[in-house]
């Protein structure tokens, strides 16, 4: 049975939103199942599937579609960014975040170039958890304070595209015209998280807040 609807933990926002639904990719038992019992007590939270090894992850998404998926940085002994960059080249709608108790700023920065929106250590509590899943929803991406500097999240920033993919292009000439997610979703041919996904991504690289101060920005830089 599907989760009910619920009130999206964003502040100032009053929408009613879907359930968070998260999968976990994680070679623990132990950690998968306290991860679902976790869900299980949170209203807006849905544990929508695990798996243990790496080779199970993109069936697991292509299956149960989530909006974040916990990536382990080490599955079957080895590290697993080179599995995140092929998660999110092929799966680019789903958050990942990687879900580790390795903690250091080099780590931090592969995983950002690999394509993750977050880092969170596992000696966190699992009672924040939580919120940091809702953190990801409304804000794009959670990085553990304690390893992402400022000047390391500046600095991979600052190595985003300053072109516009195909799809991008497509979406923001659409967001020009007015139309809102679920109307680009349709003439775009992808899902909705997938319009979010790209959306949320163009303001945080072009750092603005609004869809019309997007649209502006890249008008004045020709891009559109």
């Amino acid at each position: 049975m599907r989760a009910p609807r619920c009130i999206c933990a964003c502040p100032g926002r009053g929408e009613v939103t879907p359930p968070i639904r998260f999968c976990v990719v994680d070679d623990h038992d132990i950690v998968l199942l306290g991860l679902e019992a976790m869900a299980s007590r949170e209203p807006d939270l849905e544990f929508c599937g695990g798996a243990s090894q790496a080779g199970e992850a993109a069936d697991l998404l292509r299956r149960e579609q989530p909006e974040i998926l916990l990536l382990d940085l080490r599955l079957d002994g080895e590290n697993s960014i080179p599995l995140c960059a092929e998660l999110h080249s092929e799966f680019p709608e789903v958050s990942i975040v990687m879900f580790t108790a390795f903690g250091n700023e080099d780590l931090l920065a592969a995983a950002i170039r690999a394509g993750a929106v977050g880092y969170i250590l596992k000696d966190s509590s699992t009672a924040g958890l939580p919120d940091r899943l809702r953190t990801i929803r409304c804000d794009g991406s959670h990085f553990d304070p304690r390893i992402a500097s400022q000047a390391l999240l500046t600095a991979m920033g600052s190595a985003a595209p300053q072109t516009l993919s195909d799809r991008e292009l497509a979406i923001v000439r659409f967001i020009a015209e007015g139309y809102d997610n679920h109307e680009i979703a349709a003439e775009v041919h992808v899902s909705v998280h997938t319009v979010k996904f790209h959306v949320g991504a163009l303001l945080r690289r072009y750092e603005v807040k609004r869809r019309s101060e997007l649209v502006r920005v890249l008008m004045e830089r020709q891009l559109l």
